[in-house]
């Protein structure tokens, strides 16, 4: 069996952005990857049903959920996610 089309499923946590990565003929967002500062892209399988990640597209936050890895893309079902407070001083 080859080694790229391993199926692996881990409960994760991972800190990044969220970047549109496809749009319809409307211009609407309809695929979007969390892009983590490492250069680690991960693809969000479920975002038709959490539409409210594209407010997170200017904002780090963390992500956790069950990652698969596919043919060397990996994908995430996010389960919960958090917008990450910038505590800078005024």
């Amino acid at each position: 069996m080859q080694q790229e089309k391993q199926h692996r499923r881990d409960t994760v946590t991972v800190k990044g952005m969220v970047v549109p990565r496809q749009w319809d003929e409307q211009f609407r967002v309809t695929e979007v990857l969390i892009a983590c500062k490492d250069e680690r892209e991960i693809l969000v399988e479920n975002f038709k049903s959490l539409p409210n990640l594209l407010s997170l597209s200017r904002a780090e936050a963390v992500f956790t959920g069950v990652v698969r890895k596919e043919r060397g893309v990996e994908s995430m079902v996010v389960e919960s996610f958090t917008p990450v407070e910038n505590n800078i001083p005024g």
